[in-house]
């Protein structure tokens, strides 16, 4: 990916236009091939890999609007997005985009910014 390898919200916003854009390819080129995906309050939605994740991407699309970025936030390797989607009651959560080597390596949806924040305990910034 170039210079996104160093730059993990480069490499969450090539994942972000490619969602948005319908453009699988691109989406799955941002993935690791192990990444998992963690839902939120629904583990039958669990991905445990990168067709599992750009699959279920790509039921989503078209069926409900694209969820929109109410803002990113970098903290060390990871990225923090507060997502919306207007059409589940105006719905808010956190997912925390964990990049390594240039690739998404771990999404995981949280219900609270200090949920999130906690998750990523772990992180040395």
């Amino acid at each position: 990916m170039g210079a996104a390898d160093t730059n993990p919200m480069a490499v969450v916003e090539v994942w972000d236009r490619a969602l948005r854009a319908g453009d699988w390819d691109t989406a799955r080129t941002a993935l690791a091939d192990d990444a998992t995906y963690v839902t939120l309050n629904d583990e039958d939605t669990t991905c445990t890999n990168a067709e599992e994740i750009v699959g279920l991407m790509r039921s989503w699309k078209g069926k409900v609007p694209d969820v929109e970025v109410v803002e990113w936030e970098t903290i060390g390797s990871r990225v923090l997005a507060h997502l919306r989607q207007p059409a589940w009651d105006d719905a808010t959560w956190f997912q925390v985009l964990t990049v390594e080597g240039g690739l998404i390596r771990r999404l995981e949806d949280h219900p609270t910014r200090e949920a999130a924040l906690a998750a990523m305990g772990d992180v040395g910034a």
